[in-house]
């Protein structure tokens, strides 16, 4: 009888652990192309859309690792920055590839310490700065 209890802690453990989350399989950005100006400094605000392996999707934030970044595109000057909250603001003349960024495997992030070491998912946008 002991052994059978074991097992039914052990199962529900396990179940109870996260077994089956589904992982993100690409990052949709919105606005997918937007133009402001750089004179004065214009922003636009960018959402991160993440699509599940299961069919699901949701947007995503900064608790499920969703990082931000700005690259150029055209020139060697970044024309643009963007917050952690996905706020891009326009400094200079350029276009500007807007990469939003999340670990695959989502049930892994938590705020305790521990590093997600799942591979990192990426979708893309672009911001013209007149």
């Amino acid at each position: 009888m002991k052994y059978v209890s074991f097992l039914v802690v052990a199962v529900v453990a396990l179940v109870g652990c996260g077994a089956g989350h589904a992982n993100l399989t690409s990052i949709t950005v919105s606005p997918q192309s937007a133009t402001t100006t750089s004179n004065p400094q214009g922003q636009v605000g960018y959402t991160a859309t993440g699509n599940f392996a299961n069919g699901k999707s949701r947007e995503l934030s900064q608790v499920d690792g969703l990082s931000w970044k700005t690259s150029p595109t055209s020139t060697g000057t970044v024309a643009a920055t963007i917050g952690s909250t996905g706020e891009a603001t326009c400094s200079a003349p350029g276009t500007v590839a807007i990469t939003a960024s999340a670990p695959q495997n989502l049930q892994f992030t938590v705020n305790n310490g521990v590093q997600n070491t799942s591979a990192t998912i990426s979708g893309t946008a672009t911001l013209i700065c007149q």
